[in-house]
């Protein structure tokens, strides 16, 4: 034998917009969770549990800053950023930014090396390269 579906009833309340809601109506009810006058404490509190489940997870206020100036201060920060999400302390996301800005750190910091070696060796091309001047070499006879 076939089993029969449940007929779903729209929910009866109408939108911002004027039109009738989409979303089927809760049994015993001709609305929705979210239109159904019986339910409004279960949505804020509904809501609230989500907003405190949402809420990133990062460190304290007064955590010292860290000073990033090596690659092995990259190395140290990530280390310690990837214990403190495998931890619970750090959101992921808030892990994953920092591991975005300490990729552009390092670019940076290697841009800049680069940058001071081709000074130079601008710098030792313009010496070597300098015209000689013959009056001031003393010739003996």
């Amino acid at each position: 034998m076939e089993k029969l579906k449940a007929i779903k009833r729209p929910c009866q309340a109408k939108t911002a917009d004027g039109t009738i809601c989409q979303a089927a109506a809760l049994a015993g009810s001709d609305f929705c969770f979210f239109h159904d006058p019986d339910r409004a404490a279960e949505r804020r509190e509904a809501n609230a549990a989500g907003g405190r489940q949402g809420k990133m997870k990062t460190l304290d206020a007064d955590a010292p800053d860290v000073r990033v100036e090596s690659s092995q201060d990259v190395v140290r920060l990530l280390s310690d950023t990837i214990n403190q999400v495998r931890t619970g302390q750090l959101d992921p996301r808030v892990a994953n930014a920092i591991g975005y800005l300490a990729n552009i750190l390092i670019r940076a910091a290697e841009q800049g090396n680069i940058e001071k070696r081709i000074e130079d060796l601008e710098a030792a091309v313009r010496r070597t390269s300098q015209p000689t001047d013959f009056a001031m070499i003393r010739m003996d006879p």
